[in-house]
């Protein structure tokens, strides 16, 4: 895997984050369920959260969600290590870099053989390495993808920590009326804390969703590893 020339390292994370949401370890299309179940759950929970808190998140509530954040941050980092460490594959050589060598009346013929060919003794064991290998890759990049997430949720956390007065005032409290520019100035402070609110859920959920997939994926893929 490597990024496109005009595009950002992070834009590439997500790229391949979406693409290991939609196709499972042989290269197949998910059903719509599997594809799309954090969006059909972060999306719904997130306005759910929005609707029932008008008042915002209390201190209490970020303080554990800024220890919650930070633990997985450095669990995850330290993942992405153990992966670098534990499944790195030095590149393949290319067919025709082995060669041998057989003798038929007294005439020596040279044959090129692949490494595959050396190294899988069946197509099941070669199907198993492809399947084995893919998991690999989208294992490391879920896992890159939740630690940017869970920076970016908690940068929010800290910006509504810091400026805490400013996202703490009650949303049912206003109404509007007519068209001035108090009140446009007012809209765009309430729209302001209304994106603030709901990104922080947003990005807590959908943490949480990875993380649960991540732990669920690595304990079954290690079960069946073990049982070869």
């Amino acid at each position: 895997m490597r990024p496109d020339k005009h595009s950002s390292f992070i834009c590439f994370v997500y790229s391949k984050a979406r693409e290991s949401e939609t196709l499972d370890i042989n290269n197949r299309r998910k059903p719509f369920i599997r594809r799309n179940g954090r969006l059909l759950l972060s999306y719904p929970l997130s306005f759910i959260v929005l609707l029932t808190l008008p008042a915002g998140y209390n201190n209490d509530f970020l303080q554990l969600g800024a220890s919650i954040l930070a633990i997985l941050i450095g669990l995850f980092l330290t993942a992405l290590v153990f992966a670098l460490d534990k499944f790195y594959i030095p590149p393949k050589k290319k067919d025709g870099d082995y060669r041998l060598e057989t003798t038929e009346n007294d005439q020596t013929r040279s044959i090129e053989i692949s490494v595959e060919e050396i190294v899988y003794e069946n197509a099941q064991e070669k199907l198993w390495q492809k399947q084995s290998l893919y998991y690999v890759q989208q294992f490391n990049v879920l896992v890159g993808k939740n630690v940017i997430v869970g920076i970016w949720a908690l940068a929010l956390i800290c910006t509504y920590v810091m400026y805490y007065n400013f996202f703490s005032v009650r949303l049912d409290d206003y109404s509007f009326v007519e068209i001035t520019l108090p009140s446009i100035f007012l809209f765009l402070k309430l729209l302001l804390i209304i994106a603030g609110r709901f990104f922080i859920c947003y990005f807590l959920i959908e943490m949480f969703y990875n993380t649960v997939r991540i732990i669920s994926s690595m304990v079954n893929f290690m079960s069946i590893r073990i049982q070869r």
